[in-house]
């Protein structure tokens, strides 16, 4: 009995000391005390600077990666100044990208340069999909009192043709209303320790997507392997598009209800091509499959826009990039970011700044 109480003592003083453990973890690490916790969005962390080397500049440059008040990416902190608002996954974020290199602070530049002075808020967060699209407005954009974009750009596709509709994470991440999801999210935002867990299974998940940073480098001495599409590519496409077109309604709804006006993007991954009517890819990725799958969810953008009557830019349809834009099947390396915002500032002038009869 004595060598019981021991053992119960033992174990009851270590459960004890790891609680203090992870109290002390979670104030420290964790967002509990602070001011900006009614955001509970995932990587959103306000006021946040670092200053770090990035693989995309030359040696002993560093750049800078903030967020402002409100948790935009390179923001100005002025919610009232806002007249864009740009959704996106990490396409849009540009983690290694300086803040005034990524395309949303390029674009903002050059729309001024032509008589269309509009400020743009990059909303872009890393793992995002049309379901974290969605779950921002209710639990991020909702919390900014003074946010009133009259636009809202929409640079998806990439990171939703890698959903799959027919797993159980996918049908838990619809419900974004739930109060158990708006409780999970909360939580994830907050907790040092679950904001771990979430980042590396999405880490995971990204990987086993082929949209990690650098996962397959493409240079010009990538080696091009040919590939055909399984048996059941159609079946499977056809069923991710219809999941998408049902959240892009969603979306839309949402957008157009928060007061401003959709303008889809669609995407380009560089990993796989069509030569002569049959399919390559990079060798060691997956990148016919995942290009041929993003091509069917571009469409249904397209067809989504001509339905609905909104704005539609096919930047993966018009947008030729070269040798050096891409560091990675889908990621952009500042050269990349450029040629996106020059090419948007020639797209987006007759949508965002139309000019009046006699100008």
């Amino acid at each position: 009995m004595c060598q019981l109480r021991h053992v119960v003592k033992i174990v009851s003083l270590n459960l004890l000391f790891f609680s203090i453990l992870l109290v002390l973890i979670e104030l420290f690490f964790g967002g509990w005390l602070s001011r900006e916790s009614t955001i509970t969005i995932l990587n959103v962390r306000p006021n946040t600077i670092d200053i770090e080397s990035s693989p995309l500049y030359p040696s002993g440059v560093m750049i800078t990666y903030s967020r402002d008040r409100y948790g935009f990416r390179g923001g100005s902190g002025n919610a009232k100044s806002i007249q864009i608002l740009a959704l996106g996954g990490s396409t849009t974020n540009e983690r290694y990208v300086d803040d005034a290199d990524t395309w949303t602070a390029r674009l903002q530049r050059l729309l001024a340069e032509r008589n269309c002075p509009l400020m743009i808020a990059n909303a872009g967060v890393d793992g995002y999909s049309t379901i974290g699209n969605i779950a921002s407005f209710a639990q991020w954009f909702d919390h900014i009192a003074d946010l009133k974009p009259r636009f809202v750009l929409v640079y998806v596709g990439i990171n939703d043709a890698a959903l799959d509709p027919r797993s159980a994470n996918f049908a838990r991440a619809q419900k974004y209303e739930s109060g158990w999801r708006t409780f999970s999210h909360y939580v994830a935002a907050n907790s040092a320790l679950r904001r771990l867990y979430v980042i590396l299974r999405g880490w995971w998940v990204a990987r086993r997507a082929h949209v990690v940073h650098g996962e397959v480098p493409i240079t010009p001495a990538s080696v091009w392997e040919p590939m055909t599409l399984p048996a059941d590519f159609v079946t499977l496409a056809a069923d991710k598009a219809r999941a998408y077109r049902q959240r892009l309604e969603r979306l839309d709804t949402l957008i157009r209800e928060f007061g401003a006006r959709p303008i889809y993007i669609t995407q380009i991954r560089i990993d796989g091509r069509l030569v002569d009517g049959a399919w390559q890819q990079v060798a060691g990725s997956n990148g016919a499959v995942d290009t041929a799958t993003l091509l069917a969810i571009n469409q249904t953008t397209l067809d989504f826009c001509r339905d609905r009557g909104e704005a539609c830019v096919d930047l993966a349809g018009k947008l030729n990039f070269v040798p050096g834009d891409y560091y990675d099947a889908v990621h952009t390396a500042p050269a990349g970011s450029a040629r996106i915002a020059r090419f948007l500032a020639e797209e987006l002038p007759p949508i965002l700044c139309p000019r009046q009869p006699g100008q």
